[in-house]
């Protein structure tokens, strides 16, 4: 398996309205129970549309500003969903 992961150095101070592509590792994926509340939480939230969320075998991808990294990361901890790592994957059209 490649370990190498590129990624974006996200920007605290970046408060423009550019969504960007962030993933979120999460633990426990690969429990149906743990998968089916991360569906519900994010599926039932005014934050995301159904086309900003893209399920993968380790966590979810985002569509979402770097302001709302802080909200979806709150919103998961506060339902006890494992956050392991949070990331923007590197674009080289950037």
């Amino acid at each position: 398996m490649n370990k190498i992961l590129l990624i974006n150095r996200l920007n605290p101070q970046d408060y423009t309205e550019k969504k960007k592509k962030v993933c979120f590792v999460i633990g426990g994926m690969n429990i149906p129970k743990v998968e089916d509340r991360l569906v519900e939480i994010l599926s039932n939230t005014d934050i995301l549309r159904l086309d900003d969320i893209l399920y993968k075998y380790n966590g979810v991808e985002l569509n979402i500003t770097t302001q709302q990294i802080p909200i979806v990361t709150r919103l998961l901890t506060k339902n006890n969903i494992d956050i392991y790592s949070i990331f923007e994957v590197y674009n080289p059209e950037i």
